[in-house]
């Protein structure tokens, strides 16, 4: 069995038919004999769209024309009308229950063809029960229920918002698939693909596989942080499928998301084998977009005889590079075996230079691999963040910039007085942050003054820093990933604040964070779902790699401290322009040299440290196709067309 349940127009399920009938005929079988028991039996269709159903039923069965069949399983599920229980309908996704309703099925057939009978409605409701399908092929609808899209505004709940559903329709839709899922990885932040991941997961059986065009966010996003547990816990053989694309188009494998994808293919265990290796995947990343079907079948193919042929370069081998993914002698791109990590996410997606990726993995574990030939590796204490400092309050718990403000502050944008009792660091301007040092944006105002409020307000006082992590970063136009402020500021809802044990910390922290070796990491672990971003939270900035603060020395710290005075007065370019940095490329001499004691031909001209720079500089992900450059000029600054890159 194939099953589809956004089939859409069909060309999914077609292409997986069109694929099992030319193997079936390869292996010696007569494809147009197995169209009608398919036809039948095999292949399961749903879309809660009409017309789509009406088109895939006919290109499947244009597959053979001439020969009968008797019946299929192509069906319109019901949307929003109450079913005999009096609960709504919510198309495919009602299919999550645990048993399948005749009377669903029923409806869905009275739909699509004016009715069955009911024993043919029998048979297609054991037709999509769970752990059955061998192949479940989907490219599922990605819009969020939790309203986040801009162009969504005027919309209550825009996943539920089709044929013009009313406010409260959406409401039962929503609270019926929250039912539907309530013991499932998959959640309304991740949006409805993630529930039709889960749908997947329950239809497929032991063995069998799934094929999922996702958001690019599907391996980063940590609302998907439970749905990723479950491939890589429940899962085997599996294959990853992103591209080095600079924009949201050019990553994207569908005609019409306008969005960053993944592909994603793997293998349900059984639940016999009796102790689980090592979770991995074989990650691809193509050099650029298929532009047509044939393409794409040439790529496939390239992709299965370089992991058929074994040999794959590993996540773990250093700064060498992946497999090359060859069409004759054509590159198309590159194939890395990954090992999956327990949380967080799954960072290679759409990395140009897999040498990167190896480079920021060897890091994570306190190895400085070889970043040019010749050099040898070196050992640096790194931990995570969380190790050593925790993260501040989210910034609903801090306030808004509003008349009735929801935290425990009114957020005053710019600053009301002079020196504010409660300075905050709490939105984005590019050109303020060019320097390490950053002036608190904003006061915040007690919104309740009752002991309650005064008790919500001092708690949130507690948690003032000088160390501030961009949770909002744009490679492309801003310059810091930690900004400090001259005295503790209360974080915001682009620089949550920092607490590092020792506050003598914060200056060996900064500097860190600010150089290559810093944004390497960031950019390695960070949610890189839209061109030119790196975004985090603040649930998961304890999960970034980083200088371990408490393996240095006094000494260093004060050595830190020399540094960072020194540079504080520094403006540093935004980081697509890291290679031409100068003020970059004396953080690191001085971090690296200066505090750490490595030795200097890391930062000699032209030498490792430039190379890694430039590298970095030529990521798609970090540049995101911008056309323009920061050029500093007296105290300002203007921007200049650059050359293409």
């Amino acid at each position: 069995q194939i099953g589809d349940f956004a089939c859409g127009t069909g060309t999914l399920l077609s292409a997986a038919y069109s694929r099992l009938g030319l193997l079936h005929e390869l292996h010696g079988g007569d494809p147009e004999a197995l169209h009608a028991p398919m036809m039948k039996q095999g292949l399961v269709g749903l879309d809660v769209l009409s017309i789509a159903v009406h088109l895939t039923a006919a290109m499947l069965a244009g597959a053979h024309p001439g020969a009968p069949f008797d019946g299929d399983c192509l069906l319109t599920m019901p949307w929003a009308a109450q079913n005999g229980e009096g609960e709504v309908n919510v198309g495919s996704l009602d299919l999550l229950a645990p048993h399948v309703q005749s009377r669903l099925i029923g409806q869905a057939a009275a739909t699509t063809a004016g009715g069955r009978g009911p024993e043919n409605v029998e048979d297609l409701t054991s037709l999509v029960g769970h752990d059955r399908f061998d192949l479940v092929i989907m490219n599922p609808p990605f819009t969020r229920p939790t309203n986040h899209e801009a162009s969504h505004a005027n919309v209550p709940i825009p996943a539920y918002a089709a044929f013009d559903t009313t406010p409260a329709e959406q409401e039962a839709m929503s609270a019926r698939v929250k039912a539907l899922t309530a013991d499932a990885p998959s959640n309304d932040y991740a949006g409805l693909a993630s529930h039709f991941a889960e749908l997947a997961h329950r239809k497929v059986r032991g063995d069998g596989a799934v094929a999922l065009v996702l958001p690019l966010s599907a391996l980063s996003g940590g609302s998907w942080d439970g749905v990723r547990a479950q491939w890589r816990d429940g899962y085997r053989d599996t294959v990853v499928v992103t591209i080095a694309g600079a924009g949201d188009d050019e990553s994207s494998f569908s005609a019409d998301t306008g969005m960053a994808e993944c592909l994603l293919v793997a293998f349900r265990d059984n639940g016999g084998a009796p102790a689980r290796r090592e979770a991995r995947a074989m990650c691809a990343v193509l050099s650029r977009q298929p532009e047509s079907a044939v393409r794409g079948e040439l790529v496939a193919a390239a992709i299965r005889r370089a992991i058929g042929g074994g040999g794959v370069r590993r996540l773990e081998d250093g700064p060498v590079g992946g497999t090359p993914i060859l069409i004759g002698n054509e590159y198309c791109g590159e194939l890395l075996d990954c090992p999956l990590p327990r949380d967080g996410p799954w960072p290679l997606a759409g990395v140009a230079d897999l040498s990167l990726a190896q480079t920021a993995h060897q890091i994570e574990r306190g190895v400085l691999p070889p970043l040019a030939p010749g050099a040898g590796a070196l050992s640096l204490p790194v931990a995570r963040i969380g190790d050593y400092a925790r993260s501040g309050p989210v910034h609903r718990a801090i306030g808004s910039p509003t008349s009735n403000p929801r935290g425990a502050f009114a957020i005053h944008r710019p600053p009301i007085t002079p020196a504010p009792t409660y300075p905050a660091l709490w939105a984005h301007d590019n050109q303020r942050e060019r320097a390490l040092v950053v002036e608190p944006d904003s006061e915040g105002r007690v919104a309740d003054v009752s002991a309650r409020g005064a008790e919500q307000a001092a708690r949130i006082q507690a948690t003032a820093t000088r160390a501030h992590y961009n949770s909002e970063l744009r490679f492309n136009s801003q310059s810091l990933v930690v900004a400090m402020t001259e005295r503790p500021a209360i974080g915001g809802r682009a620089w949550p604040s920092v607490i590092l044990g020792d506050p003598e910390h914060e200056y060996a922290f900064a500097l860190w964070c600010n150089s290559t070796l810093g944004l390497l990491l960031h950019w390695w672990t960070a949610n890189k779902t839209q061109a030119g971003r790196g975004t985090t939270t603040v649930t998961a900035i304890p999960r970034i790699p980083a200088l371990d603060m408490r393996a240095l020395s006094p000494k260093q710290h004060e050595a830190a401290r020399e540094a960072f005075e020194a540079l504080r007065g520094q403006r540093f370019l935004p980081f697509d322009q890291i290679d031409e940095d100068p003020a970059r490329a004396e953080l690191d001499r001085r971090l690296l040299l200066d505090v750490l004691g490595l030795p200097p031909s890391l930062c000699a001209e032209g030498g490792p440290m430039a190379l890694l720079r430039r590298k970095l500089a030529a990521e798609p992900q970090i540049h995101g196709g911008k056309r323009t450059r920061v050029v500093f000029e007296g105290g300002g600054e203007r921007t200049e067309r650059r050359p293409p890159r």
